[in-house]
């Protein structure tokens, strides 16, 4: 039986509760986990919302010329605003049921509405300056005002739609 002198841990000798290597799982602090928990978070909405911005660029582009960028803007936003929220309540904040998801879906558009005023407001300012701006140059807008709202739709997710997990609701555990 091996022994270590007293004061030295046993690092060497893997003991029941030891992982892989012989290493003991590292316990936490509560404001470690937050971190962490914020941190993946942020990860899924990244990817979020690179998948919506694809998908929107994609609904903008086929409309523009049938209805006009405004209403190319609009009907794309609010088609994502929908794959927006689900992707979110799935791959962001780690919710798969249907417990709640009309509510989710109905503040969802509501946040909405800010990427919307942003976007073609500077959609308008865009063809008062150049009236024959391209394609390329109103896609450009476009993601810039939906990346001016990012932040603020990031913490109206996890304050105001989401605020839920915060107190203790469950949810199915996010990426490890």
């Amino acid at each position: 039986m091996a022994t270590t002198p007293p004061g030295e841990p046993a690092a060497l000798e893997p003991g029941p509760n030891t992982g892989a290597g012989g290493t003991a799982p590292v316990a936490m602090s509560p404001a470690a986990m937050k971190h962490i928990v914020l941190l993946d978070q942020l990860r899924g909405f990244g990817i979020v919302a690179v998948i919506c911005t694809v998908v929107s660029m994609l609904i903008f582009a086929a409309l523009r010329h049938p209805l006009g960028t405004q209403w190319a803007n609009a009907i794309s936003l609010v088609l994502c605003s929908v794959l927006n929220t689900e992707l979110n309540r799935r791959i962001s904040f780690g919710i798969t049921g249907l417990h709640l998801w009309w509510r989710d879906q109905r503040r969802g558009l509501w946040i909405m509405l800010l990427a919307l005023g942003i976007t073609s407001g500077s959609l308008l300012v865009l063809h008062a300056v150049s009236p024959k701006a391209s394609l390329a140059t109103e896609l450009a807008v476009i993601v810039l005002g939906n990346v001016a709202s990012a932040v603020t739709r990031f913490v109206l997710l996890r304050y105001w739609i989401f605020r839920r997990l915060r107190h203790g609701a469950t949810a199915v555990p996010l990426h490890n």
